[in-house]
């Protein structure tokens, strides 16, 4: 087999390229849809036979070059997809950074596209790159190989009657096979954690509301919970990067729903709302406030980086953070002195109950695409197709069945068997290691919930353990309207990608200010409001609102 080896929050045109409304596609103006009639690849067998071309053709693939694979041409993956389809795969190595990636291909296609390979994958362009690259030819439109030539696609699109939509570009074409993983633990993800030991040297139970958890750091800080008779104590602390800085998300989902996926934007009865401009966002920024202004939320939270923080919580004299934001401590791993003690904490609530969790719907990426120069789109469109199996969904996370993982043994118990979840994959190959069995999630793939929920606890990861024990509480609190994706026209991406870069700058900036003191709440709010005004916010918002309306028809 030949290799080549070439070196190929959020800002809207991340979000608005690849935010999308669940169910919702561009019904109108569909003048740019493909409607050449289909004729299929004489050396291709009808879709469900394998090998899936009678003589053995060769498919280049562009992809990110992943440092935990060692050999992409002897990888078990990559080798059973050549057998399935009866071709050679030669690779074309993508820098391994997705924005480097992105920026390759983008160079590629300024100088015409005439080094782009057959195919790109996991490198995950926004809907607004697609839109625009599909409409002037550089990717192929794939919409009569989804009618004619799909096989295993067609039972993820039954299982997902969305998803078509979800993929369905403004112009009424389709150009990518997603990689769609529904993870309920990252939809979910945004978690407090809390030292156990010191509500349980202190007589504390576990805060459920806001005041609860308001007395509870401000035990933390004047009682000398970790006992060295220091005044040490951080009870509170986040960080500007990393999943430490949803501190003030987590704090405000308490008032309102939070989707930072979508840009802190939500449905409420159909309408589009900025959670920034509400008065919801407002108490949410006085009750941070008032943490801060009492030493319960460190102000090295609007300063110190994701790193600095670790450094912090792994203080090698002993413990001295109470609580902090993240999806999994990962970074307690060297920290075993206190790694056990920190367990989730539920979302928070107000007296009266009201409270959500901070929520993210799983929503596809565009992993897969098929360029200009590939002479066999039909064939190429069938790799992309049995990448979507179950089988090869779950060989590209866990490898080989029977070697990297097994079916579960007797005894052993599902991670979210308690949620209804049945276990089906037991794995031995350990994620995050150097291996040669699949490509690192680097490929089209569809894990539905009880395929993504289906592994065995192996008790070897408390993290895991504890996220799965706690994941109930958070889906409990799940908002009961929220965005996953919307489609943009480009005339829409390009009337609010500046709007909405100048709001996310102006935000985050506000909100520090507002939080540490810089800036008095109740006598700023109105001028913060009025600039977001001047900004466009309420622009934006429009725009937002018709393209939400517009796919709900």
């Amino acid at each position: 087999m030949k290799k080549i080896c070439k070196l190929l929050s959020f800002l809207l045109i991340c979000t608005l390229g690849a935010t999308v409304l669940s169910g919702c596609g561009e019904k109108k103006n569909v003048a740019t849809t493909t409607n050449e009639a289909y004729v299929m690849d004489e050396n291709l067998n009808p879709p469900g036979e394998f090998p899936v071309c009678k003589e053995k053709i060769t498919l280049t693939v562009g992809i990110p070059k992943d440092a935990l694979v060692t050999d992409y041409d002897e990888n078990l993956y990559t080798k059973a997809l050549e057998e399935k389809m009866n071709c050679d795969i030669e690779f074309v190595y993508l820098p391994s950074t997705v924005a480097e990636a992105k920026q390759k291909v983008e160079l590629m296609i300024a100088a015409d596209g005439k080094d782009l390979p057959d195919i790109i994958v996991n490198v995950p362009m926004e809907d607004s790159s697609i839109l625009r690259y599909g409409s002037r030819g550089f990717i192929k439109s794939l919409n009569q190989y989804y009618d004619n030539s799909a096989y295993y696609l067609n039972d993820v699109l039954k299982a997902e009657t969305n998803l078509k939509d979800m993929i369905t570009m403004a112009d009424g074409n389709i150009y990518v096979i997603p990689r769609y993983q529904k993870i309920l633990q990252n939809e979910l993800g945004y978690r407090m954690w809390i030292y156990k030991p010191w509500l349980e040297k202190l007589n504390l139970s576990e805060p459920k509301t806001l005041d609860e958890f308001y007395n509870v750091l401000k035990a933390f800080k004047e009682k000398d919970p970790n006992g060295n008779g220091l005044a040490d104590e951080i009870p509170f602390i986040g960080a500007t990067s990393g999943g430490e800085n949803w501190f003030c998300d987590f704090i405000a989902a308490a008032f309102q729903p939070i989707d930072i996926q979508s840009n802190y934007l939500y449905p409420e009865n159909g309408k589009i709302k900025a959670a920034y401009v509400e008065p919801e966002y407002k108490e949410a920024l006085k009750y941070l406030n008032k943490l801060c202004t009492e030493g319960l939320l460190s102000p090295s939270s609007f300063t110190s980086d994701g790193a600095q923080t670790r450094q912090t919580i792994q203080n090698p004299s002993g413990v001295q953070v109470g609580c902090f934001t993240s999806m999994a401590p990962t970074y307690l791993i060297n920290a075993t002195d206190r790694a056990e003690g920190y367990d989730i904490l539920a979302p928070l609530t107000q007296d009266n109950g009201t409270g959500y969790a901070v929520y993210a719907a799983s929503i596809p990426t565009n992993s897969f695409f098929i360029t200009k120069n590939c002479q066999y789109p039909e064939a190429a469109f069938r790799l992309g197709d049995i990448m979507m199996s179950e089988e090869m969904s779950i060989w590209n996370r866990f490898g080989k069945k029977g070697t990297d993982w097994i079916e579960p043994e007797e005894g052993d118990h599902g991670m979210f068997e308690s949620m209804g979840y049945k276990a089906k994959i037991k794995p031995v190959l350990a994620w995050g290691s150097p291996q040669n069995s699949h490509w690192q999630q680097g490929a089209p793939a569809y894990r539905s919930y009880e395929l993504a929920c289906a592994t065995v606890d192996s008790g070897s990861n408390i993290y895991e353990t504890r996220i799965a024990e706690h994941l109930q509480s958070y889906l409990d609190k799940k908002p009961k309207e929220y965005i996953t994706k919307i489609i943009y026209t480009e005339d829409e991406i390009n009337a609010i990608n500046e709007i909405q870069q100048n709001i996310t700058s102006y935000r985050k900036d506000s909100v520090a200010r507002f939080i540490i003191g810089d800036w008095d709440i109740e006598s700023g709010w109105e001028d913060y409001l009025k600039e977001m005004k001047a900004i466009g916010v309420d622009e934006m918002l429009d725009i937002v609102q018709k393209a939400y309306d517009r796919c709900n028809k």
